[in-house]
């Protein structure tokens, strides 16, 4: 198998995944959560990194920024950047955000140097509140595709670069 038919595999599994669990209720936020560290995991594999290398830390407090990023993210035990993680259909591109938290919360951590936002159906990589490279969004919608979810071969240079950061 190619690593971009494996790449399709996790990105097929993850919205199959994620379809699930948001079918079923409760914050669609939250359903996002299992399948994204699935995702990662794929993704970091696909990196070059040996499997069980990356650590995704979930609601890890920065109390210097008095905020919560979804998840801290570690590679080999180094804490290399956050992911923020927001419901279908608000978009990863946290300068539209017209929610009073969310605008309020981008304002504290666009000063983090390395931070993937997602909502499931697009990725985007922030540092230092700077957007880094494009926005990638998959192809098809993270709440109706399930397996026929796809991605762009953007989405692993993207995945690459948040995990090089150092």
């Amino acid at each position: 198998m190619t690593q971009a038919e494996r790449v399709k595999k996790a990105v097929g599994e993850f919205g199959a995944s994620a379809k699930a669990k948001l079918n079923e209720g409760g914050q669609p936020e939250d359903q996002l959560r299992n399948p994204l560290e699935r995702l990662f995991a794929a993704l970091s594999h696909e990196c070059g990194h040996a499997n069980g290398a990356l650590t995704l830390i979930g609601e890890k407090s920065l109390s210097d920024l008095r905020t919560r990023p979804d998840f801290a993210v570690q590679l080999n035990r180094a804490l290399i950047g956050f992911i923020e993680v927001k419901a279908p259909g608000k978009g990863a591109d946290p300068r539209r955000f017209r929610d009073g938290h969310d605008k309020e919360q981008w304002e504290k951590l666009k000063a983090l140097p390395n931070l993937v936002y997602t909502d499931g159906n697009g990725f985007s990589l922030w540092r230092n509140g700077s957007l880094i490279g494009e926005i990638v969004g998959l192809d098809g919608d993270i709440e109706t595709a399930g397996a026929r979810l796809g991605a762009p071969g953007s989405l692993l240079p993207l995945i690459a670069d948040f995990l090089s950061w150092q």
